[in-house]
């Protein structure tokens, strides 16, 4: 570096030269600069992302835990309600779905106690019916009464057993499904009929043994009262176990394929008067899969027949 001072008519000039190697350290220093300032922005840009993508999943888990228990309590009403903590909005949030959650156990209840209350007052006059029945002295007239009381006893113990299906409070066991279902194909075999199992889910389910049982034995006595013959196959598929049963019958129209589920409902009242059946059976086996977790659903089967099939979550041996 040069310097010259220099005095000219009383002003004072000021030559400053720089040399190579500082210019050349200017010059490396501008560089420097331009090749971090893009970095240090691009490391700004994606650090704003990341915060703004964390205070983004705090402020909405929030959200997600009320979709999941509004998913819980679809699938069962006596899930585990809410917390209720967080800020005023999240807590009144979780206070109102408790709320309304409370609401639908009493409600459930209530119709439910009433429906096994009806079904149960039934039984005794039913009974004092059959006896006085026993001495109508017209043979043929007798007989087709105590048939038409038979399928009211079985009615009334179908809603009994409906009731029941809705309220499953009993203590939950750990069952393992292929002995199981091992057990109902054997007995269903010992009584004539067709059926057979294929594959085993090596898995157990978290429920009430005798609930399971009725759900199970029910789409088997549908599959044999229209298809003649049941065919089991059991398998799971991650975290669930399951089970299909598909019958020889002509199957279900497509657009009733849900509506059997419901209550009462019918395809066909004669061929349900034929089979002795009572038009909730499968809403019961619905109901108690349910309240275990899982589903039923139903499908016309490409090769032929109707397949029911029941998902289960598992629980580790």
């Amino acid at each position: 570096m040069i310097t010259f001072l220099r005095s000219m008519a009383g002003r004072i000039f000021l030559w400053l030269l720089l040399g190579t190697a500082t210019s050349a350290l200017l010059t490396t220093h501008i560089a420097m600069h331009r090749m971090w300032h893009p970095l240090i922005l691009a490391v700004f840009i994606t650090s704003t992302l990341v915060l703004a993508y964390i205070v983004a999943r705090i402020s909405m888990a929030p959200l997600r835990d009320l979709a999941s228990a509004a998913t819980r309590l679809g699938r069962n009403i006596d899930t585990a309600p809410l917390p209720e903590r967080g800020p005023s909005e999240v807590c009144e949030a979780a206070v109102a779905f408790n709320t309304m959650q409370t609401r639908i156990q009493r409600d459930v209840r209530e119709r439910t106690y009433m429906l096994a209350a009806i079904t149960h007052d039934l039984q005794t006059p039913l009974t004092r019916l059959r006896l006085r029945l026993e001495k109508v002295q017209d043979e043929e007239l007798r007989d087709r009464l105590i048939d038409d009381l038979a399928s009211m006893r079985e009615t009334v113990s179908e809603g009994l057993d409906l009731a029941r299906s809705l309220d499953l409070h009993e203590r939950l066991q750990r069952i393992d499904l292929d002995s199981l279902l091992e057990s109902l194909c054997a007995d269903a075999q010992d009584c004539g009929n067709d059926v057979t199992l294929h594959g085993a889910t090596r898995a157990s389910v978290l429920g009430v043994p005798n609930a399971l049982r009725r759900c199970i034995v029910n789409l088997l006595d549908n599959a044999m009262g229209y298809g003649k013959y049941a065919r089991i196959e059991s398998s799971t598929d991650e975290r669930l176990a399951i089970v299909r049963i598909r019958d020889g019958g002509p199957g279900i129209p497509d657009g009733q394929l849900h509506a059997v589920f419901e209550p009462f409902f019918r395809i066909e009242s004669s061929r349900s008067r034929e089979t002795g059946g009572t038009g909730i059976g499968l809403t019961i086996a619905r109901n108690i899969a349910e309240r275990h977790g899982g589903t039923i659903a139903l499908r016309n089967h490409p090769a032929g027949g109707l397949e029911a099939t029941i998902e289960l979550p598992t629980t580790p041996k």
